[in-house]
């Protein structure tokens, strides 16, 4: 496309200005743009960064999980893939699997971190609204009972005692249904 100028350059500049709701397009040549002060406007913007400090994408937020300190990675680096020679420290870095065996060959080494990230290792997923209810309570009793066990574990005993007085108050609800 021709600059709207000067008729002559390629115009590598396209602005939409809005002006009380009339839209005006404007194509411009780098000299134009110049001449017309726009290049200032240009020289902003090639700097702007809505995200700001930020490195936004999949890999890096993904990456950072796995970056943080969990199993020793150096130690699991060598372990590839059997299907398509991807390493867990690949993984890792990029938090994209070669190919679907990985998950199968990494299972043991993801478990930390999914266990980080999602706060189980098992997926429970949403239940029916007619059931739901019951449903709940009987998931809520059983997290309970698994926290009560830990506490106990741990000797954290007031801990454990609020637990189970909140396992007796929901096994009243469930058997009051």
């Amino acid at each position: 496309m021709l600059c709207g100028r000067c008729k002559q350059n390629e115009a590598t500049f396209h602005f939409r200005e809005n002006i009380n709701g009339k839209i005006k397009e404007v194509h411009l040549c780098p000299t134009c743009a110049a001449e017309l002060g726009y290049d200032s406007i240009i020289s902003d913007m090639s700097s702007f960064n809505p995200f700001g400090a930020m490195n936004f994408g999949i890999q890096n937020l993904l990456g950072s999980l796995f970056s943080q300190e969990l199993p020793n990675r150096s130690v699991l680096g060598g372990h590839k893939c059997s299907f398509c020679g991807t390493t867990f420290e690949q993984f890792a870095q990029s938090a994209m699997a070669g190919c679907a065996n990985c998950y199968r060959e990494f299972y043991d080494e993801m478990l930390p971190y999914i266990q980080r990230i999602h706060g189980r290792t098992r997926h429970v997923g949403k239940f029916p609204a007619a059931a739901g209810k019951e449903l709940k309570l009987q998931r809520e009793l059983t997290s309970l009972r698994k926290q009560l066990n830990d506490a106990v574990a741990a000797q954290e005993y007031e801990k454990a005692a609020v637990l189970r007085d909140k396992i007796k108050e929901i096994e009243k609800k469930v058997d009051g249904n």
